[in-house]
């Protein structure tokens, strides 16, 4: 009777809907397993024990990554990984966010870490394929020992993903989990201006609907449109993921099938991806053949806002959703044409939120991609100190773009030429992209006695390639134009409906032979030294090899005699290393970006239109035949420690990284035929910090089933820069920035912001020698202590609970000490706006001769152009973010007993759920120096249930 009472239970549960919740299982550990158990980490191409490594790394497992929401996975590792910045510039789902690893080290190279999985290096676009619930872990390496391996690839760091794999010897196990969710917008601060409200701004400044209306209109005026709530609404989320594995003597096997579907909130976004992963590996009856094999299928429709971040008035639908006008209605748009005669004869800005109601309707751009993943790896002992391994892994990714624009849009009659019968277009552009990587490696492995002795030797190559092609066809029939067929194409010699067509085809190839050799004594002292010899297609013939080094050492002190009877030092390593690594990634795009043409090459290109007189001219662009290798020395000094019976548990570096050898457009004399030519220079940037990572039990009891941790990391990052051509270098023009020899690159350079004049409205700026001024020159320009590209701090923070089935567990994560222009503020507060768009209800209390006692300058101002070089609207976007809440309750095993079921637990967590900053916007995370009309990360709540059987 009880077994069924339990069956029902467990059954109710499954059933009732809990569709979307997954319980994040927390680590109960004991002492004794502690004692056991030495953390396995990876040091370049090989694992090694926490204890013998050399290395900086931070780590964190699959209880923190799986079951989190979201399509990519660099997203949920916010906060946790010590000295390593993760950025997610939109919330457009598939978006891959930024990473910077101790800073950023190139002026104007690529500063994207290395990214491998199960041995195969990529790029991060390699993340928006991957199901975060097959991730067993995540590191990221960040010291010289462990990057020089990787040679002119590991200069901004190296992210490793191990995927989850069966064990040997154990019984068939299956795995169900699945999500349900809702993605909301996050709240914002700006004070924006309902119907009523903007009416009286434009009656008083004598502009748009409002300045005709009387007091009374104005009070009885009944259209409120929240276009926020239009444009931006709540979407949907569920994810369904089943896994299984098994594992006899000599083969085992983990397979799963993943599906997810993620509706943006911005209308017209939403991703949708099903995954397949298989990891097969397998050994001989005498364990010296092992090997594996791992296939990754996945496919991914992701449709897309286009012109986010621009200030397109008929394309950016995130710009309606912010400046759509209140007392304005939806229900004036009509159809396309209805609207294009309504612009014509009025003429007026007033109706953007009707131009991308209309987009909304007519326009759509979507990418279907279809990828395949194959990584295989065999060894074979050939003595027992002798082992040779060998890797061969290829991805090859398909995508496909359609977009197209309807014949009867807005923008098709906006844009449609005179005379032009058929309007519309359509795209259609395909990407093939192929990626092969091949490793031979030998490996020595001796003990002697107190000695230890590994030797390594092995050669690499990596080939990629890409083709691509695009049609665009102008003008469509709508008797017969369906989206994506190819049908209702016009054909004609008319120049409207000329298609265009391009294609191209890019490769990039790396060659490289490297050596390890790692010496022990004693399991206390350990010295590793690399060296590697890189070669790549990027560089001329000349420059194509480059070679790269690293030593580092260990002192396990705890191993010492003296350390006996210290019993509250359970474990504690001193270690440092030292090396130089490359960079040849040139521009800051991807992989494939500056090989068309390459850029130690000259070209020439005939202009286009008449440059002397009627007579074409020459474009001349001048390569550097020297061009070679940005190139970066790390210097790291650490400790790992394990304190009060390995309660206390943590790390802490301090490193300094250098890169030399910067690329940067270097001035020369215009006699050559430009100003500055892009090649190697003396400029060096320096980076140099701490990082701290700590987690403490504070509860830690398995007879009352308890456990509370506290858990944290935080790093410090100060830049430097030196050997700059011109110091100071002040560059750009309406917003400058300023870099000088031992300090900053680009700091703002602006003038400070004081308020507003009472006696005039007008506003106040300082003045070099600190007094106030209304006409602030070039000499009252000041650099700030912040620049837009490297916060200073970084770093999150969060605990684990768990009692008796029941847990709780956060992550907040911060940012400080790093601006960024905030242009939506400064378009709400912009008189100029009102009229044509929304602005903040704030410019009502605008100074007037009765109302001096204000912080809003005058609507009239005569000096606000001034404000544009001033930092009124820069902000110290520092902040504390609550990234992830989760509750959520373990079924007993009693309660499991006699059923099919081995777990099950349910779990409600919530994203992003509040940011404390100084930032007004919807969001205080951004990749950018300045943002406008962007489409900000939601906050997400979910409810889901993971079950074992």
């Amino acid at each position: 009777m009880n077994v069924k009472l339990k069956v029902v239970s467990v059954g109710a549960l499954f059933f009732l809907g809990f569709q979307g919740i997954n319980a994040q299982q927390s680590k109960k550990d004991t002492l004794e397993k502690e004692k056991q158990i030495d953390e396995v980490v990876v040091v370049g191409y090989k694992l090694t024990t926490k204890s013998t490594a050399v290395t900086s790394t931070a780590k964190i497992g699959s209880e923190s990554l799986n079951n989190r929401p979201g399509t990519n996975v660099l997203n949920i590792a916010q906060g946790q990984l010590a000295g390593v910045n993760i950025v997610t510039g939109t919330g457009q789902p598939g978006a891959t966010p930024s990473i910077t690893v101790r800073g950023k080290g190139s002026l104007l190279g690529n500063n994207e870490p290395l990214y491998v999985i199960d041995g195969f290096p990529g790029g991060s676009e390699s993340f928006r394929n991957i199901n975060p619930n097959d991730i067993e872990s995540m590191e990221v390496l960040k010291d010289a020992s462990a990057l020089s391996q990787f040679g002119n690839r590991g200069a901004n760091g190296v992210v490793v993903v191990r995927t989850k794999r069966a064990k040997y010897n154990q019984g068939v196990s299956f795995g169900y989990s699945t999500q349900f969710g809702v993605s909301t917008l996050q709240k914002h601060r700006y004070n924006l201006a309902d119907a009523k409200e903007l009416l009286t701004i434009e009656k008083r400044l004598g502009r748009g609907k409002g300045a005709s209306m009387t007091d009374a209109q104005i009070a009885d005026y009944a259209i409120d449109t929240d276009w926020l709530g239009y444009f931006f609404q709540p979407s949907t989320l569920q994810s369904h993921d089943f896994s299984v594995s098994a594992g006899s003597e000599n083969l085992n096997n983990y397979t799963s099938i993943g599906y997810l579907d993620q509706q943006g909130i911005l209308s017209t976004t939403g991703m949708k991806r099903f995954t397949l992963r298989n990891n097969l590996n397998g050994k001989s009856k005498d364990r010296k053949f092992n090997y594996s094999v791992g296939t990754a299928l996945s496919l991914t429709r992701n449709t897309q806002a286009s012109s986010l971040n621009t200030g397109g008035v008929n394309q950016n639908l995130a710009l309606g959703a912010m400046k759509g006008v209140p007392h304005l209605s939806p229900d004036e748009y009509q159809d396309g044409e209805q609207l294009f005669n309504k612009y014509l004869g009025n003429q007026t800005l007033i109706y953007t939120p009707l131009f991308l109601m209309d987009k909304e309707r007519n326009f759509k751009s979507s990418t279907d991609e279809a990828r395949v993943d194959i990584m295989t790896e065999a060894s074979y002992k050939i003595l027992p100190t002798l082992t040779a391994r060998v890797r061969a892994n290829m991805t090859f990714r398909n995508l496909n773009d359609n977009v197209w624009q309807h014949p009867n849009a807005f923008n098709s009659f906006l844009f449609a030429g005179s005379g032009q019968e058929f309007r519309g277009w359509e795209t259609f552009a395909n990407s093939r992209v192929f990626s092969f990587n091949n490793l031979a490696q030998l490996e020595y492995s001796k003990d002697f006695g107190d000695h230890k002795l590994d030797l390594s030797g092995a050669f690499e190559f990596n080939n990629n390639m890409l083709q691509s092609s695009s049609q665009t066809q102008n003008g469509l029939n709508l008797r017969t134009w369906i989206p994506g067929t190819g049908t209702g194409y016009i054909a004609s010699t008319e120049d409207f409906y000329l298609p265009n067509v391009s294609a191209s085809q890019s490769r990039q190839n790396l060659f490289s032979y490297f050596a390890n050799a790692e010496y022990g004594y004693k399991g206390k002292y350990g010295v590793v030294a690399n060296i590697r010899r890189d070669a790549t297609s990027r560089f001329s013939r000349d420059n194509t090899w480059g070679t790269f080094w690293s030593v580092g050492a260990r002192w396990n002190v705890s191993k010492e005699s003296f350390m006996e009877n210290v019993s509250w030092v359970n474990d504690l390593k001193i270690r440092g290393s030292i090396g130089t690594q490359g960079n040849e990634r040139i521009p800051p795009g991807g992989l494939f970006d500056g090989l068309r043409p390459q850029r130690y090459l000259n070209t020439f290109a005939v202009s286009s239109l008449p440059v002397y007189g009627s007579a074409l001219g020459y474009g001349v662009n001048l390569g550097y035949p020297n061009l070679s290798w940005e190139v970066t020395q790390n210097i790291n000094v650490g400790t790992d420690f394990e304190l009060f019976s390995r309660r206390l548990r943590g790390q802490f570096d301090a490193y300094q990284k250098t890169t030399m050898e910067m690329i940067y457009p270097y001035p020369q004399s215009a006699l050559l035929g430009q100003t500055s030519l892009s090649r190697n220079t003396d400029i060096d940037v320096k980076n140099a910090g701490l990082e701290l990572n700590l987690a403490y039990d504070i509860i830690r009891s398995a007879s009352r089933d308890v456990t509370l941790t506290l858990r944290g990391n935080g790093a410090i990052n100060r830049e430097r820069v030196y050997n700059i051509p011109e110091n100071p270098l002040i560059s750009g023009s309406t917003v400058q920035t300023y870099s000088a020899n031992g300090h900053l690159w680009q700091a703002p350079y602006v003038y400070k912001y004081l308020g507003v004049n009472p006696n005039n409205g007008n506003l106040l700026f300082e003045s070099a020698n600190g007094t106030p001024t209304e006409a602030p020159t070039d000499a009252d320009l000041k650099p700030l202590k912040y620049n837009f590209r490297n916060p200073k701090y970084v770093g999150g923070f969060g605990f684990d609970f768990d009692y008796k089935g029941f847990f709780l567990n956060t992550t907040f994560n911060y940012v400080a000490g790093i601006y960024r222009y905030d242009y939506d503020l400064q378009g709400y507060y912009s008189p100029d706006d009102v009229g044509q768009f929304n602005v903040s209800r704030d410019l009502l209390n605008a100074w007037t001769p009765s109302n001096t006692n204000t912080n809003i300058p005058s609507n009239t101002a005569a000096n606000r152009s001034f404000q544009t070089r001033s930092d009124r609207f820069l902000v110290e976007s520092s902040y504390l973010r609550l990234r992830n809440l989760q509750l959520g309750y373990r079924i007993p095993n009693n309660v499991l007993e006699g059923t099919f079921v081995k777990s099950l637990m349910i779990m409600v967590q919530g994203e992003n759920l509040y940011t404390w900053s100084k930032w007004r916007g919807f969001d205080a995370e951004s990749n950018r120096p300045a943002d406008q009309y962007g489409y900000p990360t939601p906050r997400i709540f979910t409810l889901g249930i993971d079950v074992k059987f």
